[in-house]
């Protein structure tokens, strides 16, 4: 059954004193809770301030009639939704039509047979309750949809990071073996040019000794002024050194990437937390260098249990926040919002006890506006963001909080009584015991 008597509020609404006691004694018997109105608009105010399940209504009524009441009734938000079966003496077909049109759901003509209208109630009550199934049924198969897209949608980030995982890492091979070529070739050019450079330094402080030939000497000086050749000795070694630079900077990059590449290596393995973090401030170097102060203040920590690609994953999330942070700072803040002049990210490492457990402590802070506190119970949420729409996923702190938990540490961020925000991950360890 659908529908539970005791559990369904009957309104009628009749002037007529006798045809009210009747239909509320029958109903009652039947088990419904009964409220009987001999006047409509009594009953109007009572409908929209406490909501029957269903209203038997009498068309013919003084003040306002039925087809009025219904009609009001349905052009409320509160009482639209009431099933109205109409009770009356009219049995002109353009009556039931007119009935109809303005909302009702049933038609019962006088003289009444109870048995007709119990029959009439009950179907509606149950074909109420159904239709509030059926919409119950439909928000839980929204919730499940909404649920399903957005497992879908980290699920397909997953993937691209897993592509990208062995993307870089085929790039980051690739790459690896001509930087090691140029590097190698760089060094013996090195040795070459110096041996160069000390032979002509030679010749030219002894070519005037060696040659008295003026056509020659002339040749010698012009050749020299063609090529700038004080300018060439002073460049040669500048630019030997800044090719070596390049080189030792891919070499950075590669081996930053090949680190962050391991994503999806499961075997958790000993860990330098310092050289994650120093390769996740490489991968984004380019993104703050010349315009964000990056101060490393490293503490004596010990090695973790973890997965490198991943543990660097999270600190990529997190430091690229907080230079998005620092770089939404409109110039000249400063004079108005009490921000820095100076855009900082300090990074600080610790060891530090909690609940009996000894963690490393990696901070992350930045001087910038800092988070909005109705933000701070949601900034790790799925799709939660609070950039410009096509600048974020809301998934990079989503998934750094699920790496954090896989190795059973924990994230947190506050923000600073100066301003900006910290971030603050702890990783636990425990320390070997000394022989």
């Amino acid at each position: 059954m659908l529908q539970t008597n005791d559990s369904n509020s009957i309104m009628v609404v009749d002037d007529k004193p006798a045809n009210l006691k009747l239909l509320e004694k029958m109903l009652s018997d039947k088990g419904y809770q009964v409220r009987p109105f001999p006047k409509s608009p009594m009953a109007l105010n009572a409908a929209i301030n406490d909501r029957p399940d269903l209203i038997l209504l009498d068309i013919n009524m003084p003040e306002m009639d039925g087809f009025e009441v219904c009609q009001r009734l349905k052009a409320n938000e509160r009482t639209k939704d009431i099933p109205v079966i109409f009770i009356s003496a009219l049995t002109e077909t353009l009556d039931k039509i007119k009935a109809f049109g303005v909302g009702g759901v049933d038609y019962v003509t006088k003289p009444f047979q109870f048995e007709e209208v119990y029959a009439r109630v009950k179907t509606h009550l149950n074909l109420k309750r159904a239709q509030q199934m059926v919409e119950e049924k439909n928000q839980l198969l929204e919730k499940t949809l909404s649920d399903l897209q957005a497992a879908q949608k980290k699920l397909i980030q997953s993937e691209k990071m897993a592509a990208l995982g062995v993307l870089t890492a085929g790039i980051a091979h690739e790459i690896n073996n001509p930087v090691n070529f140029i590097k190698t070739s760089a060094f013996g050019l090195e040795q070459d040019i110096k041996d160069i450079e000390e032979l002509l330094s030679f010749y030219n402080e002894n070519c005037s000794r060696c040659h008295n030939d003026g056509a020659i000497k002339e040749r010698l000086e012009s050749i020299k002024r063609d090529i700038d050749f004080d300018l060439l000795i002073k460049e040669l070694p500048e630019l030997m050194h800044n090719l070596q630079e390049g080189v030792s900077r891919t070499q950075e990059i590669v081996s930053s990437l090949r680190l962050y590449s391991r994503m999806d290596d499961f075997d958790f393995k000993r860990t330098d937390i310092h050289t994650l973090v120093d390769s996740a401030l490489v991968i984004l170097k380019n993104r703050y260098s010349n315009i964000i102060e990056v101060v490393r203040e490293y503490g004596p920590i010990p090695e973790v249990y973890g997965n490198p690609g991943k543990l660097i994953q999270v600190f990529t999330n997190i430091i690229a926040n907080a230079v998005d942070s620092l770089q939404s700072m409109a110039s000249g803040s400063s004079n108005t919002m009490g921000l820095p002049d100076k855009k900082r990210i300090t990074i600080r490492t610790s060891v530090a006890s909690r609940d009996e457990i000894e963690y490393i402590v990696v901070d992350i802070a930045d001087n910038g506006p800092g988070i909005a506190r109705s933000d701070l119970d949601k900034i790790f949420d799925p799709f939660f963001t609070t950039k410009d729409i096509g600048k974020g996923s809301g998934l990079g702190l989503s998934i750094s909080s699920g790496i954090i938990r896989e190795h059973n540490g924990l994230i947190e961020v506050s923000n600073l009584p100066e301003s900006g925000a910290v971030f603050s991950v702890l990783l636990p360890f425990k320390e070997e015991k000394k022989s």
